[in-house]
């Protein structure tokens, strides 16, 4: 908020839905702001609560003893093999959220076609045009049945000449369909 990026009603409705266990996608251009947001909203998170972070690359650092990061990268291992050690690994961790940032080092897909019912889940995408549904699709590789599994969709904005981020629009996911919420 005190840079602009957020309205304190936006943030509200983000920290409800994080509390209710909602399945969020966060999605924005490249340098939106996507991880950033997780973090800022991995705050609301209960300190009880477990959160494991699927991230590559050590790209994402534990800031708080509840948030557990399942790192991965490629290696020579097949995608399943690395996908089904990610899925044992959240299994055992068993975490009231799971984060996804973005990444193509094992099968999004697959992880949430596994998962999704039992786990909440905050997922950030790419989104490069303004068809927001079609972009999460594509970067994610998911079908339209996993998208609207989703609960709730904030997209990111940027202004590359004033180097300014911001939460653009807030969506609850209904039928398929992108409602604007603030």
């Amino acid at each position: 908020m005190r840079y602009g990026s957020a309205r304190p009603e936006q943030l509200e409705l983000l920290r409800e839905e994080i509390l209710d266990r909602r399945d969020v996608l966060i999605v924005g251009t490249s340098r939106s702001g996507k991880t950033k947001l997780v973090e800022a909203l991995l705050h609301y998170v209960p300190e009880d609560w477990k959160v494991a972070v699927v991230t590559a690359y050590g790209e994402f650092k534990p800031f708080r003893p509840n948030i557990e990061i399942v790192d991965t990268k490629f290696d020579r291992r097949s995608l399943k093999a690395r996908t089904e050690e990610v899925i044992g690994k959240l299994k055992n961790i068993s975490p009231d959220y799971i984060v996804i940032d973005t990444l193509h080092t094992v099968d999004v897909p697959r992880i949430l076609d596994e998962l999704i019912d039992d786990y909440a889940f905050m997922v950030t995408s790419l989104a490069m045009s303004d068809d927001l549904k079609a972009e999460v699709i594509h970067w994610l590789r998911i079908d339209e049945g996993t998208f609207d599994r989703f609960d709730v969709l904030v997209e990111l904005s940027r202004d590359w000449r004033k180097g300014i981020k911001k939460i653009n629009q807030i969506y609850r996911i209904e039928k398929g369909e992108l409602k604007p919420l603030l």
